[in-house]
C-alpha cells in the first residue's frame, strides 16, 4: 500500500476528529459502563452513531457535534476565513456565534438573569428537586454548554474581556479540541505549539489545559509528518519534551511527559474503561470520575 501523503494525513486528522466527535455524541457522558452496555444491547446501532441515543444530558441532531466538536469547527472555520492565520479576535467572534445567545445552545432552560448558566431547579431541605416546581429536565432539547465555554462567554460577552483574559479557569481536556486543525495547518512549523497555546487560552486560560493540549499536538504532529504508529509518536514526543534545547516549553512539560509514558507503559493494551478508572482522582466522590 502506498504511503499516504502529508496532505492526506493532515486532512485525515481533521476529518477523523470531527467524525469521531459526531459518532460519540449519542453516547456522550454515559458514564456507567453497565448501563451503557445494557443500552447498546437494545440499540439498532452503536456505540458509534448510536440509535437510539443513550445521551441523557442533551439532544443533538443526527450527526451533530458535541460542545467539543463545535469548538473544533469554530477554529477550523476561522482558519479558513483568515487564509491560514490564527486570528484570535475572529476566533473569539466565531465562538460567540457558535455558543452565544443567537445559537442553538440558547435553550429555554438558560437563565437570562444568570447567563449563560441554566435556571436553578427548586429543591427541598434534602436537596431533592421539587418536581411540581421543576424549571427544566434532562435531556435538554438541544445542545449542552459546558464549563469552559460558559466561562469564556461570561468573560468575552458579558465582561468584554479580550484574549487571553476571556479564557476561563478550566483545566479539562477541552484544549485538545483546538489541536487537529492547527496541526493540519502547521505540522513541522515552529509556529505550531505557540499557536496551540494561544488558541487554547481563548477559552481556557490555564497552564494545565495549554500544556496538555501542546503535548497532544506534539504526538499528532509526529503522526501527520509520517511516524507510522501512535506508540512511536508518543515516544518521539516524550523525547522532545526531555530535550533541554526544545524551542517551545511549558512549566508542566515534565508532567505531560510522565503521563505520556503511562500511555505506552502502564496502560499499554488496557481497555479504555480500565484506564479511565485508574485515572479517577482519589478525592473524587463520583464513582465514574475517571471516565468523565
Amino acid at each position: 500500500m502506498a504511503t499516504a501523503s502529508l496532505a492526506s494525513r493532515a486532512r485525515g486528522a481533521v476529518v477523523g476528529c470531527l467524525v469521531a466527535d459526531a459518532a460519540a455524541v449519542p453516547c456522550h457522558w454515559c458514564y456507567d459502563p453497565t448501563k451503557l452496555a445494557e443500552h447498546l444491547k437494545a440499540a439498532k446501532r452503536g456505540p458509534a452513531f448510536c440509535d437510539p441515543p443513550g445521551n441523557v444530558f442533551y439532544t443533538p441532531p443526527p450527526g451533530g457535534f458535541s460542545c467539543y466538536g463545535d469548538q473544533t469547527m469554530a477554529l477550523l472555520e476561522s482558519l479558513v476565513a483568515c487564509e491560514g492565520k490564527l486570528d484570535v479576535e475572529d476566533y473569539c467572534s466565531r465562538l460567540e456565534g457558535k455558543f452565544g445567545k443567537a445559537s442553538a445552545y440558547e435553550v429555554e432552560a438558560v437563565d437570562p438573569e444568570n447567563w449563560p448558566e441554566l435556571k436553578k431547579n427548586p429543591t427541598d431541605a434534602d436537596g431533592n428537586v421539587i418536581e411540581a416546581e421543576r424549571k427544566w429536565s434532562m435531556p435538554l432539547p438541544g445542545p449542552w454548554r459546558h464549563g469552559s465555554v460558559k466561562g469564556f462567554l461570561k468573560n468575552y460577552v458579558a465582561e468584554k474581556k479580550k484574549s487571553p483574559d476571556c479564557g476561563s479557569n478550566d483545566e479539562q481536556v477541552d484544549g485538545c479540541c483546538k489541536v487537529a486543525p492547527l496541526v493540519a495547518l502547521l505540522a513541522g512549523e515552529p509556529a505550531l505549539l505557540p499557536c496551540v497555546d494561544t488558541a487554547v487560552r481563548v477559552t481556557q486560560n490555564t497552564d494545565k489545559a495549554s500544556a496538555f493540549a501542546c503535548g497532544f499536538a506534539r504526538v499528532l504532529e509526529k503522526l501527520v509528518l509520517g511516524t507510522p504508529t501512535v506508540s512511536e509518536a508518543i515516544s518521539a514526543a516524550q523525547a522532545d519534551l526531555a530535550n533541554p534545547d526544545r524551542a517551545f516549553k511549558t512549566n508542566l512539560d515534565d508532567e505531560v511527559a510522565a503521563n505520556l509514558a503511562r500511555v505506552v507503559g502502564e496502560f499499554s493494551g488496557m481497555p479504555h474503561s480500565e484506564v479511565g478508572m485508574k485515572l479517577k482522582p482519589e478525592s473524587a466522590g463520583f464513582p465514574f470520575a475517571g471516565l468523565a
